[in-house]
């Protein structure tokens, strides 16, 4: 997915939310924008790079080969952090953390709406396999002997 299309519909989400949690809208962007942070993460770990533009480029153009690299780890879009930012905001509800409440819980409203647009595109290419949905999974098929 072009990382425009999740800036924009991360900018209209928050829009659309300000009105209802003024400021506190802006968590939009940091889950459904900053989420890609990981990719830089992956690119780091693989290509032993940081360069943002390499990563871009990477992330961007792989799945236009034929033997494209699967089961890539993106940390934030796997299940395990799926459910801590659940259980963050329903801890920081039960302890009144106003602040923390919002921001898990309106950052995990952007990473939904990342989330969904990921899978609509991974879908279209039958690329499916192309992402690592789970951090425990990975683990296992990657480091066997553990």
């Amino acid at each position: 997915m072009n990382i425009s299309v999740h800036l924009i519909t991360s900018l209209i989400l928050a829009a659309i939310l300000y009105p209802f949690i003024g400021l506190y809208s802006l968590w939009i962007i940091v889950g459904g924008y900053l989420i890609d942070f990981d990719h830089l993460l992956w690119t780091m770990y693989r290509l032993k790079s940081i360069s943002i533009k390499k990563s871009y480029f990477y992330h961007y153009n792989r799945h236009k080969k034929k033997g494209y690299e699967k089961d890539l780890l993106h940390i934030f879009h796997t299940v395990e952090f799926w459910i801590f930012m659940i259980l963050a905001s329903i801890i920081s509800y039960r302890l009144n953390l106003t602040f923390f409440y919002y921001m898990f819980l309106i950052t995990f409203a952007g990473m939904i709406l990342h989330l969904v647009l990921d899978f609509i595109s991974l879908i279209k290419k039958d690329h499916l396999n192309a992402r690592a949905i789970s951090l425990i999974m990975w683990i296992k098929r990657n480091f066997r002997t553990l």
